[in-house]
């Protein structure tokens, strides 16, 4: 094998982050800045999983230089996203090989009944190598599939007044906590779910491109926390990235998630005037607020049934061969 493997490594942060910043230039990247920063920072407390990169995604170098990362969100959920330095490696079908060899053997997670493992791998639309040779190896493509909502944005009359008595705070004010409040009365869970979130947002404010001046809340007459939104940007990225936006449960219907997003915009734009684009989620919402669907990676899923070494049905298995 003409490539050399590892274990990612806190060390290869910067590199693999490189690698993510270069693929704008040729795709709308499944696994973009927000989303690699976010599942950093966030998910080895809030998942209970640490070590989830260290001991499930794999790096691939050649004559010692990254070309290629096979990684999960930092969680042990059974996704994989294959990362790459260029687009020309992006179609090496012998780099390809090896990752979709490890993707079944070093990221597939089981299922509760304890036989069935599976890895679900992001294919983007434009892939045609990786797509051909996942599915050669037994990959499945479900029926849905993940985009990039974006919104190009004009500066000169978005709406970001507050009902009186709420104002806005940016994470050189707020503690971690109002953001995992918010969080959790958004998304509807509670402290016994997930009673380290305050240490997980807490961690997430360490993160590279973490900036607390676009890390804002809406605060009520109270000055409690009811909507939060977090922006991540990088000089030369086409566009800023969201991730999360949440309202809590009770202030819902009153335009605090697109007040808050167009107030975050405009912070950020007035420091980085050449961002003129913000992603979204893929929920109805986003859609009536302007933003349109780019790219396509499809969920390709792969399954193969590990039976206990000593019971006779696992006799006649040779499972490297059906990889």
């Amino acid at each position: 094998m003409k490539y050399e493997f590892s274990y990612y490594d806190p060390k290869d942060f910067d590199e693999v982050e490189e690698m993510i910043l270069r693929s704008y230039s040729w795709e709308y990247p499944v696994f973009g800045l927000n989303r690699f920063e976010f599942c950093m920072g966030l998910h080895p407390r809030f998942t209970g999983v640490p070590g989830a990169l260290e001991r499930g995604a794999g790096v691939f170098r050649k004559d010692g230089k990254m070309v290629a990362c096979a990684i999960n969100e930092v969680s042990a959920e059974g996704d994989a996203f294959f990362l790459f330095d260029s687009k020309e490696d992006a179609q090496n079908e012998e780099l390809i090989e090896n990752m979709i060899f490890f993707a079944q053997t070093g990221m597939s997670q089981v299922e509760e009944n304890g036989t069935t493992r599976f890895v679900k791998l992001r294919v983007p639309e434009w892939n045609t190598v990786l797509l051909k040779k996942a599915e050669a190896h037994g990959f499945i493509r479900e029926d849905w599939s993940e985009s990039t909502p974006l919104k190009m944005i004009d500066t000169t009359d978005l709406d970001t007044d507050l009902p009186p008595g709420y104002r806005y705070a940016d994470g050189n004010e707020t503690p971690a906590f109002f953001l995992s409040n918010t969080h959790m009365a958004s998304f509807n869970y509670s402290l016994d779910r997930r009673p380290d979130a305050e240490g997980a947002f807490h961690d997430l404010r360490k993160m590279k491109s973490y900036n607390p001046n676009f890390d804002l809340c809406i605060l009520d007459p109270w000055g409690r926390p009811v909507a939060m939104a977090i922006l991540w940007y990088r000089a030369g990225m086409p566009y800023c990235e969201l991730e999360p936006l949440g309202v809590v449960w009770w202030e819902r219907r009153k335009k605090l998630g697109t007040k808050i997003l167009n107030e975050a915009f405009k912070r950020l734009h007035a420091v980085h005037p050449e961002c003129n684009g913000m992603t979204g989620g893929e929920q109805p919402f986003y859609e009536k607020i302007g933003y349109e669907l780019k790219g396509k990676n499809w969920i390709y899923t792969w399954k193969t049934d590990v039976y206990p070494s000593w019971e006779a049905r696992s006799e006649s298995m040779d499972y490297r061969k059906g990889l």
